[in-house]
């Protein structure tokens, strides 16, 4: 009796477990592409280290100002003097004095630029490269939801790849022992039943690959977003591309021209680079100052012993290049030099860009279709694999038809699954290239991932 009702207290604490498992995974929270988004950015070291550099960049601007504003400088010294001082009396006799003194010392300067116009170019400068560096922090951004979403694609590809091959092993698995039984019973071949046997094995390796691939994926998602990877929102069941707008491609380069951030950092290069050479060439003008200065001296020799002397001036100095051995001039050129690399770069960034919005705009054309194409194939592939199975039970099929219908279902499902997520990614890829807004390009993908994964299977009652 005791031992009845023992296994029956144990069967209920297991039901209990199952229900509260049952409601956890129900509760459980799909992670969106914008909260992943946001995830990466706190946690990605090379995004944070592009935020660093940034801050980094901005301080240059109060750096150069500095050399526009009153530099004011106080010295302070104090120096203890000990020693003697001899001289002869009017008996021509020698006399010998103890000197211990001391002779503190301070003074007050002040400079301020009246003209300085390698200062005021620096300045310049200085804030360009600050929007330069703001816009590589932008194109660092854009870099991150690259290669976010490649890694929030992949996990998912890698979930429905494992799901797939999970169900092909599943049926694989029956034929096998199909075949067993029909062999058992005189109705089969051993043929038939190696080909089972040879598929079954197949199968099990792909499921093998699928879990190595999936734990790789949710390897490199999880170094990017800092966390454990939790359910992610998926596609809709029945995903189909949605038209693009706007739907040319001359559009799309002429947004991405004049919009990309790695376009706009180049151009800014450009600009940092002829400020640069305005900046060498004002080394040949000349510099004028205003000085100001105030001094306390007590003792400052020994003549003056008692002393305490205030000085106060007010001044201007000019300061006037003549020849600095033609290091202006070289300067100059250097920066010439730089200027025309930095155009260059900007053509090759540009053709580089168009390049890129180019291919991407065809993958998402034509990934649309592709994904189409590769949907009536999955559909047909399934209509066969189910015509096969039933022609196998009335005895007009085989089992090597079974199992070719089976592959092929698996690889028309698994390519529709790939040409899905590529447009995806296409998409994401397209709308980053172009300069759109960091926020746009997010919720876009957040609506196309709108459909939250089925929840966990309960455990199975004992």
């Amino acid at each position: 009796m005791r031992r009845r009702t023992d296994h029956r207290l144990k069967r209920a604490a297991i039901a209990v477990l199952a229900l509260a498992g049952a409601l956890i995974a129900g509760t459980s929270h799909a992670m969106s592409f914008a909260e992943a988004y946001a995830a990466a950015r706190n946690s990605d070291p090379n995004f944070r280290s592009a935020g660093f550099e940034l801050e980094s960049q901005r301080q240059a601007v109060p750096i150069a100002r500095s050399n526009l504003l009153p530099q004011v400088n106080v010295n302070v010294s104090r120096a203890d003097v000990s020693g003697s001082r001899s001289f002869y009396n009017g008996g021509n006799q020698e006399v010998r004095t103890q000197l211990d003194y001391s002779s503190p010392q301070s003074s007050l300067q002040a400079r301020m630029a009246l003209f300085n116009r390698e200062a005021s170019k620096r300045y310049e400068q200085a804030q360009a490269q600050v929007d330069v560096a703001e816009s590589v922090y932008r194109s660092r951004a854009l870099e991150l939801i690259d290669r976010l979403g490649t890694a929030y694609m992949q996990v998912l590809l890698a979930d429905e790849n494992k799901g797939l091959a999970d169900a092909q092993l599943v049926a694989a698995q029956a034929q096998l022992t199909r075949a067993e039984q029909r062999f058992k019973r005189g109705e089969g071949t051993r043929t038939e039943q190696a080909l089972a046997q040879a598929q079954a094995d197949v199968s099990r390796v792909r499921v093998i690959e699928a879990a190595d691939a999936r734990e790789v994926a949710r390897r490199g998602l999880k170094r990017l977003i800092g966390r454990d990877v939790p359910p992610l929102n998926q596609p809709a069941a029945d995903f189909m591309p949605g038209p693009l707008e706007p739907g040319g491609l001359f559009e799309w380069i002429e947004i991405a021209v004049r919009n990309s951030a790695t376009v706009r950092a180049r151009e800014q290069s450009v600009m940092v680079a002829r400020l640069n050479i305005e900046r060498q060439s004002a080394a040949h003008y000349p510099r004028l100052d205003l000085v100001a200065s105030i001094s306390r001296n007590e003792n400052d020799s020994v003549n003056n012993l008692g002393q305490t002397n205030i000085l106060k001036s007010l001044g201007m100095q000019l300061s006037v290049p003549i020849y600095s051995g033609g290091g202006i001039d070289a300067s100059v050129k250097q920066a010439v030099a730089e200027r025309q690399r930095a155009e260059e770069d900007l053509r090759a960034e540009r053709e580089t860009v168009e390049l890129e919005v180019q291919r991407n705009f065809q993958n998402v054309v034509n990934g649309a279709e592709r994904v189409q194409a590769y949907k009536r194939a999955a559909e047909s592939s399934e209509v066969a694999y189910r015509g096969a199975v039933r022609a196998q039970e009335a005895g007009l099929g085989t089992t090597a038809d079974v199992l070719d219908a089976l592959s092929r279902q698996y690889l028309a499902q698994r390519d529709l699954a790939q040409s899905r997520y590529e447009y995806l990614l296409s998409r994401l890829r397209l709308q980053s290239l172009s300069g759109l807004p960091i926020d746009e390009v997010v919720s876009d993908c957040d609506r196309l991932l709108n459909r939250a994964p089925a929840p966990a299977p309960a455990p199975a009652k004992p």
